[in-house]
């Protein structure tokens, strides 16, 4: 029996020295799809890259949103997310701050999934021209809608937008031409989409259900230029998007492609908690947002919920040194499974309004003000109809509307100059950030070329 053993052993020896190595079918190589690439192994980098393009959303929601007081994270497993998240300890942020990888580096990773897929893309001959531009049209959607978040953490520090050789990456470019490149990508994507006929050669999961095709990809793509444009403070350009966007007056404001979520082996929708769960790790409704809500406002229902026993962080104390107790948690998710909309109809709403109101179109502001007051039981709008009122109104409504969604509280009072204590409650103390600092890995980069 041990000769037999043997034998089979060599011959097991033999064979393994002359088999070729085996490329997991489900898992290609890199080198084996910038090669001719099949239509599989560009499905597995679709597939790659919009599960890659979620990783962001929970750093932006919770630290962002720490940074604009919208809401308080009540995280027992490291002072710090207190500490130094509400600049307690702290006056300005620091390299490498702590807990802000996720809302820089994952979406990154995002960028070179979609850049390898468009390299894939331009060097396979499994493709028509036309099914062609459908990959690198999403691609480039992806990309630019990634890139935002590095930029509006690290802000007037600027960002790398060329990363496509990680040897030999493109400069630094300040914000506004940062911002800049990030459109001319979208509008590189929106190109190629045009370009891309009547359906997609590949497969989107259920959270892009009615933009899975050019037509509505467009759509998401111009609902991204348009809060890029607001952003880049091109007002007429923001307006122009929205028409070509699924912006729409008269459907539900949750329409919006969304990253889907799972349970294991994937991951679940990350700012799911159990209502009244017993916990010491948990985001909290910051309780302005309770004190700040007018009357009868629809939103503080489904958003928020009132715990039965509030949540204690003793980091998070008021001027007398008593903590502030956690009395309201997220409302927003039925399960660890729910889809978030990463970019939904009431944003688009908004973005119209405030455009409306830099380009002269008082009236068409206020009507849209009036649409979102009124879908959330509130009356209509009835203050003063200069410009800084206007904005201070739609601001307002923004805060209640998209609150929770990626820090757009935090970016909204910067990009506005009302980033300061008239806006921001500073009840628990602290210090406001205007950004983050760089990351060492960067500096290091710049000092060794």
């Amino acid at each position: 029996m041990k000769r037999i053993y043997i034998f089979l052993f060599s011959i097991l020896f033999v064979f393994a020295c002359e088999i070729d190595e085996v490329v997991d079918p489900n898992n290609p190589s890199l080198a084996s799809v910038l090669d001719n690439a099949s239509k599989a192994e560009l499905q597995v980098l679709i597939t790659g890259l919009e599960t890659r393009s979620r990783g962001y959303y929970e750093n932006a929601t919770e630290m962002f949103g720490t940074f604009g007081r919208e809401v308080y994270p009540y995280f027992g497993s490291d002072p710090r997310f207190q500490n130094e998240w509400l600049g307690l300890e702290i006056t300005e942020t620091y390299n490498d701050f702590f807990a802000s990888g996720d809302s820089y580096i994952l979406p990154y990773l995002a960028v070179k999934q979609a850049n390898i897929l468009i390299q894939s893309v331009e060097n396979t001959e499994a493709l028509t021209a036309e099914e062609a531009a459908g990959y690198t049209g999403f691609a480039k959607t992806i990309k630019g809608h990634q890139l935002l978040y590095p930029l509006m953490q690290q802000y007037q520090n600027g960002i790398r937008i060329d990363v496509e050789d990680k040897l030999n990456p493109g400069p630094i470019l300040p914000y506004d031409e940062a911002l800049a490149e990030i459109r001319n990508i979208l509008d590189d994507g929106l190109q190629d989409l045009q370009a891309a006929g009547s359906s997609f050669d590949f497969q989107l999961t259920s959270g892009y259900l009615g933009f899975d095709s050019p037509a509505g990809m467009i759509e998401v793509n111009r609902a991204i230029a348009a809060r890029a444009a607001l952003y880049a403070e091109d007002y007429s350009g923001a307006l122009t998007a929205l028409e070509d966007s699924f912006m729409d007056m008269d459907t539900s404001f949750n329409i919006g492609p969304a990253h889907v979520f799972g349970n294991p082996p994937d991951v679940s929708n990350p700012l799911f908690y159990p209502l009244n769960a017993a916990t010491s790790t948990i985001l909290i409704v910051h309780p302005a947002l309770i004190e700040d809500a007018l009357p009868g406002d629809q939103r503080v229902v489904n958003k928020f919920f009132q715990r039965d026993d509030p949540v204690i962080n003793n980091n998070i104390s008021d001027d007398n040194g008593d903590a502030i107790p956690g009395e309201y948690q997220d409302a927003r998710w039925p399960s660890n499974t729910t889809n978030i909309t990463y970019i939904r109809n009431e944003e688009l709403i908004l973005i119209y309004a405030e455009a409306s109101v830099w380009e002269g179109n008082t009236q068409d502001a206020i009507d849209a003000i009036n649409l979102i007051r009124n879908t959330w039981g509130i009356a209509d709008y009835s203050g003063g109809t200069s410009n800084d009122e206007l904005i201070d109104e739609i601001l307002f409504q923004r805060r209640y509307s998209l609150w929770a969604e990626a820090g757009h509280r935090w970016i909204d009072l910067r990009r506005t100059d009302r980033l300061n204590d008239t806006y921001v409650d500073l009840r628990s103390g602290g210090n406001i950030f205007t950004q983050v600092a760089r990351r060492v890995s960067e500096i290091n980069w710049e000092q060794n070329q």
